[in-house]
């Protein structure tokens, strides 16, 4: 986990540099006849049906990638173990110390300690599987909302004015 350049360090510094590159755009400074010359392309006939289809094949889709996924099983342990579940843990582990510690020297040991643990446990687990029912119900509601409505925009191909997924637009 160190900063160190091992063999991937050269690999991670291309990639920030393509990155760089990406995000080095000047096409909000330039004139229009500038884009118009770099695009190839002119404002009454747009682009052609193939100059798309190349600029597709050659820039790829016009999209975000998606962020990596938590996997679901992390998701649960996060909600069974957050800042306040921690503390509850604690105590429920603390109760089943201090009942330990009373059986080894008692004979008959008084089973508050026992019942105030599992009290405790059981509501970590069950405020933890609610916590985590709720978090994914409202991250399947904001994925849906994401497939909603398509998303399209109007474009010139050959002359004529069409609209086409935004993500297919170069």
């Amino acid at each position: 986990m160190g900063r160190g350049n091992g063999r991937g360090g050269a690999k991670k510094k291309g990639d920030m540099d393509n990155l760089k590159q990406e995000l080095e755009l000047d096409v909000h400074k330039v004139t229009v006849d500038e884009i118009l010359n770099r695009f190839k392309t002119n404002l009454s006939n747009g682009l052609t049906t193939s100059q798309a289809e190349a600029n597709l094949a050659q820039y790829g889709a016009n999209e975000l990638t998606p962020p990596p996924t938590t996997p679901e099983w992390v998701k649960f342990c996060q909600c069974l173990f957050s800042g306040f579940a921690m503390l509850l843990w604690l105590g429920a582990i603390l109760c089943y110390i201090a009942y330990g510690i009373q059986a080894s020297a008692y004979e008959e040991p008084p089973d508050d300690n026992l019942y105030l643990g599992v009290v405790l446990t059981l509501v970590v687990t069950v405020t933890g599987i609610f916590s985590y029912y709720q978090e994914s119900k409202s991250a399947a509601i904001m994925e849906s909302f994401k497939n909603l409505v398509p998303q399209f925009a109007k474009v010139i191909r050959n002359g004529k004015k069409i609209d086409i997924e935004a993500k297919n637009v170069t």
